[in-house]
């Protein structure tokens, strides 16, 4: 496994883990991490990982910047200090105070991220008195608190105050003689914790004192006057008081931690192991991997973990299930190799709970092991040509694989004569297949292509190229065969015409078989061209569709409103009418002659028949039939005033509920004139029909406004038919961050909570609508 891990330059990919750990213990770790080889091992690593991304997406990350401090106090335990410097004091004291701080707001987010790393959490030591004496007894820079007891205090105030005294004394004494020339121009100073004076040797006489120092040329003595050398001497017996307190409450301390060793250690290690995983991941987080479904080999934008992510060239390789090898065959540089060994840190990363570098809708077959042959191996030590070595490594595979083995092996015929090369290699794989190992081969052997095409289980694929300018594009394609392009490689070298003639007609049908492979590879790139076109015009079709229902929909809402301003206008001019036609009556009762009775009766007559609306269709019924106590349930009316009909819904005891195309409104029993039923249902051609929502949206591979404005039609639509909950699928980068910040504020929202894992993880969201 190692051998093999090492050919895939695993050991890179943790190097770049390595790098988001906090702590050196973290780091060790990492570097330490090897795939599991079972199943219950890569659910353990996987979910752990899951878990920590879902408390980073919540803010919640545990502080680990004293773990060092903390473990150098537990190895200095361990070699039998008796009392620790304060710095592993207030190291541990910290440390110690981080662990409560991190359990502490896992439990305040536990109802909305929980996981497997709940009980790994619970058993991180609380030592909270522990911790509060180290920091009390301690300063922010790793020093002794001068208050750390109060018999420290009560010395380091006497110390204070007895320097105070004796700078001010040797400061007085030093004024008095500074005018004799007894003195030195350098200030008066201290020599081995004395207050001393810089004299001139030739006036040592001047002063009486001790003598505790003398300069380089012997020109100064640093002598402490007689008048100090008491308090002095008080103040060294302060300073060993001091320095014998310290030792006490140093010893104390490293007594109280060694009493908690056991819980100590223990938190070290799980602090430890947590920054082990979050490192994992953060890789997961940042690197936008996924951990795809146990099934089918379907690795959806699949890419090589150690390419540049914004230059990558991803790439889907779906088998059906029953595959056992699959050939992949082209020129040199087209990328099979690296198309290989992605296949093969897919399964790796996945096992390591570092997450598969393909999209969350992928899926793969459980491989226990990967086994590799490839690259130069010859060792001259043991005796081994690079074939030699390669049939080595392809013995062990035959030897050990099994089942849940994955098989990468890098042109098994090269480095020998190429027909029994050939020959071998076709034995080799068929012995695999049989014996249940998946294997993955490149190759530019044209009979392991024939083979391929031929034997049940065996797939061709390749990889896509440009045969005249004989660039790599580095995309796989399935079921059709590469061709090498030797010929025209050497075209393009500058190799003489006649000779690449003459080659040709060597090669013979080898070179026919070349071409028509081209043409088939070209053929199939052009297919899956126009298959992209038309998913892109599906998609766009989609968001119309879209569109257009939310402006049909603002189309209606606006048009129920005109109708409702129109029926209000109607109301009041029929008032008005009402009230004109009273007035003209009154008028024609008052009217004193015959011609003006007869203008007031025009006028009325003039109204009525403007007002009236025509019977356009026959359908009504005499107004002396017209009884609202008839009207049931089902019955065509005509609204007064209005010049379409409808059908009653709902009736009350005065009030009915008509539906005219798509529009339900209420109106009274006495507004309603029932109608004759039309022979054929007409059905107005604006009705509207319900919508069936998905209660999921797919928002990958869009910008952050094409999404939310799909987003938010999509709750629209979700609240109108009664969906309140919806998985929104966002994925990890930039998109997840505007939309998670979106639906923050929208109000229509009961809750926002990430995806449990056999929904997506962190590359999706559950919202939950209000009622």
């Amino acid at each position: 496994m190692d051998h093999s891990l090492h050919r895939l330059e695993f050991h890179r990919i943790l190097e770049v883990v390595r790098n988001h750990a906090r702590s050196h213990a973290g780091k060790e770790l990492v570097l330490k991490l090897l795939p599991a080889t079972n199943r219950d091992g890569a659910r353990l690593l996987k979910e752990e990982t899951i878990h920590a991304s879902w408390l980073i997406s919540a803010g919640i990350e545990p502080s680990v910047s004293n773990l060092q401090g903390i473990i150098g106090a537990v190895e200095s335990l361990a070699r039998g200090a008796i009392a620790l410097e304060p710095f592993h004091l207030r190291s541990t004291g910290e440390a110690l105070q981080d662990m409560k701080a991190f359990s502490e707001n896992v439990e305040k987010s536990s109802e909305n991220v929980s996981g497997i790393l709940d009980v790994l959490i619970h058993q991180i030591p609380v030592l909270e008195s522990l911790f509060r004496m180290l920091l009390r007894i301690t300063t922010a820079d790793g020093e002794l608190a001068s208050d750390a007891s109060p018999e420290l205090k009560r010395i380091s105030r006497g110390i204070q105050s007895l320097r105070s005294s004796l700078a001010a004394r040797l400061s007085a004494i030093s004024s008095r003689l500074a005018g004799i020339g007894v003195l030195r121009d350098s200030p008066p100073s201290i020599r081995s914790g004395r207050y001393v004076l810089p004299v001139t040797a030739g006036k040592r006489g001047s002063v009486k004192g001790l003598i505790h120092d003398r300069s380089e040329s012997g020109a100064t003595l640093f002598i402490e006057p007689s008048e100090l050398v008491e308090s002095g001497n008080e103040l060294q017996e302060a300073l060993l008081d001091l320095q014998q307190e310290r030792r006490r409450i140093l010893r104390e301390a490293t007594m109280a931690l060694r009493e908690q060793l056991e819980s100590i250690e223990k938190g070290i290690s799980i602090f430890s192991n947590l920054d082990f995983v979050f490192a994992r991941a953060r890789y997961h987080i940042q690197e936008e991997t996924s951990f795809p479904e146990e099934g089918q080999l379907d690795l959806r934008e699949l890419a090589h973990p150690l390419l540049p992510r914004d230059t990558v060239v991803r790439s889907r390789v779906k088998l059906a299930e029953g595959w056992r090898v699959l050939v992949i065959s082209g020129p040199n540089a087209g990328g099979k190799s690296v198309l290989l060994k992605a296949l093969s840190l897919a399964s790796i990363c996945g096992r390591s709970g570092l997450g598969v570098h393909a999209s969350a809708a992928s899926s793969m077959p459980f491989f226990s092991s990967v086994m590799v042959s490839m690259g130069d191996n010859q060792s001259i030590a043991m005796h081994l040509s690079t074939y030699s070595a390669r049939l080595s490594e392809q013995r062990d595979i035959l030897l050990n694989g099994d089942t849940e083995t994955l098989a990468i092996i890098d042109e098994p015929a090269a480095g020998t004569d190429p027909v029994t090369g050939a020959a071998l290699a076709a034995v080799f794989l068929e012995e695999l297949a049989d014996s249940g190992v998946r294997t993955v081969v490149s190759t530019h052997t044209g009979q392991l292509k024939l083979l391929a095409g031929e034997k049940t289980g065996f797939h061709n694929a390749s990889m896509s190229f440009n045969s005249e300018t004989l660039t790599p594009g580095f995309k796989f394609i399935a079921d059709i065969p590469g061709a090498s392009c030797t010929l025209e490689a050497a075209a393009i070298a500058g190799f003489p015409q006649d000779m690449l003639s003459k080659a040709s007609n060597l090669a013979g049908d080898s070179f026919s078989l070349d071409s028509l492979v081209v043409s088939l590879r070209d053929l199939e790139e052009t297919r899956q061209k126009e298959l992209h076109r038309l998913t892109e015009d599906r998609k766009h079709a989609r968001k119309s569709r879209k569109y257009l229902e939310k402006q049909l929909k603002e189309t209606r809402d606006h048009l129920e409103k005109k109708i409702e301003a129109v029926d209000e206008e109607k109301t009041r001019a029929l008032k008005n009418i009402q009230s004109k036609a009273d007035s003209l009556m009154v008028s024609i009762a008052n009217s004193s002659t015959a011609g003006e009775r007869r203008n007031a009766r025009k006028k009325l007559s003039e109204i009525a028949a403007r007002e009236t609306p025509a019977d356009k269709s026959g359908r009504h019924k005499s107004l002396s039939d017209k009884n609202p106590s008839t009207i049931q349930q089902g019955d065509y009316v005509q609204i007064d005033g209005w010049s379409v009909s409808g059908i009653v819904e709902k009736i009350g005891r005065s009030n009915a509920m008509v539906r005219i195309g798509s529009i339900l409104v209420k109106k009274k029993l006495t507004e309603l004139t029932e109608l004759t039923p039309p022979e054929e249902k007409l059905v107005a051609s604006s009705e509207y029909r319900a919508i069936e929502e998905n209660p999921e949206a797919i928002l990958l591979g869009m910008t952050v406004d094409e999404a939310i404005a799909e987003l938010d039609i999509k709750l629209d639509n979700c609240a109108a038919i009664g969906l309140k909950r919806i998985r929104v699928v966002h994925g990890k980068g930039r998109l997840m961050q505007g939309i998670t910040e979106w639906l923050r504020r929208d109000k229509r929202l009961k809750s926002v909570s990430i995806a449990p894992p056999e929904e997506g993880g962190t590359g999706a969201s559950i919202i939950i609508l209000k009622g």
